[in-house]
C-alpha cells in the first residue's frame, strides 16, 4: 500500500484578500489541499510556457491568425 506523497510544512505570507477569497471558498481544513492544486496547475503552466518558447526558437514566431481562429473555435 502506498503512503501518498510526501509533504512538507511551509509557512507563506499571502495577500489577506486572497486568502479571504480562498476561505470562502474552500471547507475548513482544505485550504493547503487548494493551495496545492493552484501550485500544480501554475507549475502546468510554466512548463508549457517554457515548451512554446523552445518551440518558437525552433519553428520561429506563432501565426497570430492561427491562434486567435483556435480560441474562437474553443470558446
Amino acid at each position: 500500500m502506498s503512503a501518498g506523497p510526501t509533504r512538507e510544512k511551509v509557512s507563506w505570507t499571502i495577500e489577506a484578500e486572497v486568502l479571504e477569497g480562498v476561505r470562502r471558498r474552500v471547507p475548513r481544513g482544505q485550504v493547503s489541499a487548494y493551495a496545492t492544486e493552484a501550485l500544480r496547475r501554475q507549475l502546468e503552466r510554466d512548463n508549457l510556457d517554457e515548451l512554446i518558447g523552445e518551440l518558437v526558437d525552433v519553428h520561429g514566431p506563432l501565426d497570430e491568425a492561427a491562434v486567435a481562429a483556435y480560441v474562437r473555435r474553443w470558446q
